[in-house]
């Protein structure tokens, strides 16, 4: 569409264009912006005309936005202002951004500008709002260095192809944009930032990012909405360390599900124990057969030892055995002897035996029960095996190694019990970590392994407990996040209630929850506000009160429902004024003054300052005035006699001369005073008969004196003519001369006596 604007152009209406805006791609674009000026405020804006027409549903789409954004305030965000359709042409407008420029990718100081960008986005996010078409093109940067976000409602078909690839694959095909669409722009726009080329599917990084920073923006790239980030708050923290060259270790948000943690014990707790808080039974059997086993043998010690004397069985050991070189014997050994020295000795051996065996057993029932197989099962297997090994020893008779070894034994246990405190604090830490974070396999697994350590613990169990709902609880939310993005804001409140209800203290959730119920209050905050204005409009105005005492009643903090309560009582004001400003032009055209007098007064005491009335019965009063002096003229023209009289008559035909509009019934009596004063030193003869007998007097003129006919001439005006004569009575005639009628004849003569 050839849209044919030309500077200087007041198009629409109140906006005059000034030029075409630079931030245009070229001359075939679908969107034509001029910088344009206000004609009444002298305010700058930036008219954005679309040059190929919308359908009727994107363009009522936009202009929902336009009206659910008004209440989006923020340093770094420029809304429309206003959304409209002239002449068949459909335009936006938004504040101009003067010296300003696009957002630069390539600026190697870019890490304070996405610090403005990201916060802004979000402040926006947390109160549901979305931008959906986020692109370079619409990031703009003043020159004290300000991130501005505009294009705020422009639908993605009216961005070039170059800005389209920013833009997710969810709003290309026409779905209305959610948080998560501008996640994936913003992964475009910072894959461009730190890497220097665009975002295409399996490109690789030409230079190294921290791992926790690559898995982000991988997860904020993905085709898929599901797999998106929900929040900007730790990729910001990320960001802040890649900037700051900060090596810190930065946690992964819940961009893609973690991979369960191996266990840093020395072993690793089989699936099937995970989870099953039944299968914790400690094997009892074992330690006991082993404590048996022990007893046995050292109580059948002596039914292995030698029977050699004491003294032959030591000479025996300690020197070189006697070779018979004759026949066969014919004499046998005898039973050997034991002193009771040995006696005693192995008397000892076998209660030193007795003691280790009770304490190695007593060891180990304690660290049974304190579920040490899931915890160190390597360290205890290992004891295990230097038990075996001392047993052997003492059935080998090597009794002081056996004891060594047993007393090695009961040490490695007391060691390993020691450990139990540490293990349960950093299994217990861990699992709160992992709760934390969302981990669910390491949460069961600390957990089952903290529990079987500490069984009467109410907070593990507790712990345990949610540990085993997380997984449902993290699929209620993402539902939840779900019916969110889709505007389905009351099954999404349902949906989070559920998982809290399953885990109260599962942060999503209860974020969810309250930013669910923020929303939702504040669409029947915007819903009873839209009420209130839209009976304003309709000049219905009890029930725009209604509309915004609801609103307060929802927000009771808010000042926007009292602002609107003060605009139904400026409209009724206006309403009024407007009422008394069209009776008073409807009496001003019938010069009907005092009832315009009356109407401009009625208004001013509703507005002391309103200038349309000052003005109106400024103009009223003195149109008044002069009706007042033409209508005394012309209802006695006699007052032109006078010099003074004719001189003011003279000032007030000019006045009515000047006066605007000129009416019929004005330009008459214009007319009828201008012939009025053009006759009024035109003399006119007056002839006076007397009796000759008769003093005539022309008071204001001349005495005649005693006359029996005398004309005289005589300007027009008001004459008293009196005849006197001694002994009679006075005469006297009052004579009104007006131009334009017969020459009068007076008959003057005193002729009745006085007696």
């Amino acid at each position: 569409m050839n849209l044919q604007l030309r500077e200087g152009q007041v198009f629409p209406k109140q906006y005059v264009l000034s030029e075409r805006s630079a931030s245009d791609p070229d001359s075939s674009s679908s969107v034509e912006s001029w910088i344009a000026t206000h004609h009444q405020t002298g305010d700058r804006v930036l008219v954005r005309f679309m040059a190929m027409h919308l359908d009727d549903d994107t363009w009522s789409s936009i202009n929902k936005r336009v009206s659910t954004l008004r209440g989006l305030v923020h340093q770094n965000i420029s809304l429309n202002v206003e959304a409209g359709i002239e002449d068949g042409i459909q335009y936006l407008v938004e504040p101009y951004l003067t010296d300003s420029q696009i957002l630069n990718l390539d600026d190697p100081g870019i890490w304070p500008l996405l610090q403005q960008l990201l916060g802004a986005l979000i402040y926006a996010h947390n109160l549901g709002i979305a931008h959906g078409t986020l692109c370079p093109g619409n990031i703009m940067v003043d020159a004290s260095g300000i991130v501005h976000i505009t294009g705020f409602a422009l639908p993605a078909v009216t961005y070039p192809a170059n800005e389209q690839a920013y833009l997710s694959p969810q709003v290309l095909a026409g779905r209305d944009p959610g948080t998560d669409d501008d996640i994936y722009s913003l992964g475009c726009i910072l894959f461009k930032a730190l890497t220097g080329k665009r975002w295409e599917k399996d490109v690789e990084l030409d230079l190294p990012l921290d791992v926790h920073l690559e898995r982000q923006l991988r997860a904020m790239l993905s085709e898929s909405p599901f797999e998106r980030p929900t929040t900007l708050l730790e990729l910001r923290d990320s960001l802040g360390n890649h900037f700051e060259d900060n090596s810190t270790a930065i946690e992964s948000v819940t961009f893609s599900r973690r991979s369960s943690s191996v266990l840093k014990a020395t072993t690793t707790p089989s699936p099937d124990l995970i989870g099953k808080r039944q299968d914790q039974a400690i094997p009892l059997q074992r330690v006991l057969l082993a404590g048996v086993c022990l007893l046995i043998f050292a109580a059948l010690l002596f039914a292995f030892l030698p029977t050699n004397t004491p003294s032959e069985s030591i000479s025996s050991a300690n020197s070189p055995a006697v070779i018979t070189t004759g026949g066969p014997a014919t004499t046998s050994t005898p039973a050997p002897v034991i002193t009771p020295l040995e006696s005693a000795r192995l008397e000892m051996f076998q209660e030193q035996g007795e003691k280790l065996a009770r304490d190695i057993l007593r060891q180990q029932l304690d660290l049974e029960d304190t579920g040490v197989i899931f915890w160190a099962r390597n360290d205890y297997e290992k004891i295990g095996s230097d038990l075996d090994a001392a047993d052997n020893m003492y059935r080998d008779q090597q009794f002081d190694s056996a004891l060594d070894q047993y007393k090695a034994v009961l040490a490695s246990l007391a060691k390993l019990k020691s450990r139990a405190p540490g293990e349960l604090e950093k299994h217990t830490d861990s699992g709160d970590t992992a709760l934390l974070e969302g981990d669910v396999e390491t949460a069961l697994t600390s957990f089952t392994i903290a529990t079987s350590m500490d069984r009467e613990s109410k907070d593990l169990q507790h712990k345990l407990a949610r540990a085993e709902t997380l997984r449902e609880v993290q699929d209620l939310v993402r539902q939840g996040e779900v019916f969110e993005r889709n505007g389905e804001l009351d099954t999404a409140l349902e949906t989070f209630k559920t998982a809290k209800d399953l885990d109260g203290e599962w942060q999503p959730a209860k974020k969810g929850l309250s930013r669910i119920q923020r929303a939702i209050t504040q669409r029947n905050f915007q819903i009873a506000m839209s009420e209130g204005f839209r009976e304003i409009s309709s000049k219905n105005y009890d029930e725009a009160r209604k509309g915004f005492s609801r609103a307060k009643k929802i927000l009771p903090d808010s000042a926007e429902p009292e602002d609107g309560l003060q605009q139904v009582e400026q409209s009724e004001r206006n309403d009024i004024i407007l009422d008394h400003q069209k009776n008073a032009q409807a009496h001003l055209v019938s010069e009907n003054w005092p009832g315009a007098i009356e109407e401009y007064e009625a208004a001013l005491t509703i507005a002391e300052s309103l200038e349309f009335a000052l003005t109106g019965l400024t103009y009223a009063k003195s149109r008044l005035a002069l009706q007042e002096r033409l209508q005394e003229f012309l209802r006695d023209p006699t007052l032109l006699q006078s010099n003074e009289g004719l001189a003011e008559a003279s000032s007030t035909l000019r006045q009515a001369s000047r006066a605007k509009p000129q009416t019929g019934q004005l330009l008459n009596h214009v007319d009828i005073l201008a012939r009025l004063i053009s006759t009024a030193r035109i003399e006119i003869p007056v002839t006076i008969n007397s009796d000759g007998k008769t003093e005539v007097t022309v008071r204001r003129h001349a005495a005649l004196g005693k006359v029996t006919n005398k004309v005289v001439f005589l300007i027009p005006g008001r004459y008293t003519v009196v005849g006197q004569r001694l002994g009679y009575r006075d005469v006297r005639k009052d004579l009104v001369l007006l131009a334009g009628e017969s020459s009068p004849i007076l008959e003057i003569a005193s002729t009745e006596r006085v007696r």
